[in-house]
């Protein structure tokens, strides 16, 4: 039965929301650059002249009449100054930097492209194992003959193999990205190391291995069985005992 893997869930997920992550922090970041620190700094300044202006008047108020136009000038101030509740605070010089470099460009033109690419990525790259033995993937088809091995150095480790082809190719295969390659990795395994892997793709003797827990499973079973037997053996002596 030929083998072929899909991409694993947790990949799609993962690319899906980090894409959907940085295009937020990308909005975000593009509405304080273009909205939010401009109306900040305004306020500010604005409210730094109303108090330069009402404080200026105010000193020479003391010693010269007001004109008509000072006055104005004066009652303007003040109702700027009453708007506000406190102080605005001055924008910090790197407030617009950060949100151009770090938003707008690191998560919005670069983050969501570059998770939206490993997505479409992952979609091009797929393997199948095929019943005549012949290896299919994105590099094109591996006859049985041209396999010339499987490389599972970093398998335990990384969940990664590299099938090795006879023209010198090792074309990897990545069990974190891909649902299925286990089944394959165990297939070839156990025609190029035979004895040394088991069907789950594990080294044999491995406690976590499914070809380990059914042996385990299995002479629990008869031990279960074997006790049960002498149980019922015993029981029968004791009665044939107390008859005799």
């Amino acid at each position: 039965m030929a083998i072929e893997t899909s991409i694993q869930p947790r990949q799609s997920i993962q690319n899906i929301a980090y894409a959907v992550l940085c295009l937020g922090l990308g909005i975000w970041g593009y509405y304080d650059y273009s909205v939010k620190i401009p109306n900040n700094e305004a306020a500010f300044v604005e409210y730094i002249d109303a108090e330069k202006t009402k404080s200026a008047l105010e000193e020479r108020v003391r010693t010269t009449p007001l004109t008509a136009d000072e006055s104005t000038q004066y009652r303007a101030a003040t109702e700027t100054l009453n708007k506000y509740r406190e102080k605005p605070a001055e924008p910090a010089a790197y407030d617009r930097p950060v949100q151009l470099w770090l938003y707008i460009i690191g998560c919005g033109v670069l983050g969501v492209p570059w998770f939206a690419f490993n997505q479409w990525k992952l979609t091009r790259h797929r393997y199948r194992l095929a019943d005549d033995g012949s290896f299919h993937s994105h590099a094109g088809v591996v006859a049985s003959d041209n396999i010339k091995g499987i490389d599972m150095s970093r398998w335990m480790a990384k969940s990664i193999a590299f099938v090795e082809t006879t023209d010198g190719r090792r074309i990897e295969l990545d069990d974190y990205k891909y649902k299925g390659v286990e089944a394959i990795v165990a297939a070839l395994a156990a025609r190029f190391h035979p004895g040394e892997w088991t069907s789950d793709a594990r080294p044999i003797g491995d406690p976590k291995s499914r070809d380990t827990k059914k042996l385990l499973e299995e002479q629990a079973a008869a031990a279960a069985a074997a006790e049960a037997a002498n149980s019922a053996n015993s029981e029968a002596n004791t009665r044939e005992a107390s008859v005799d």
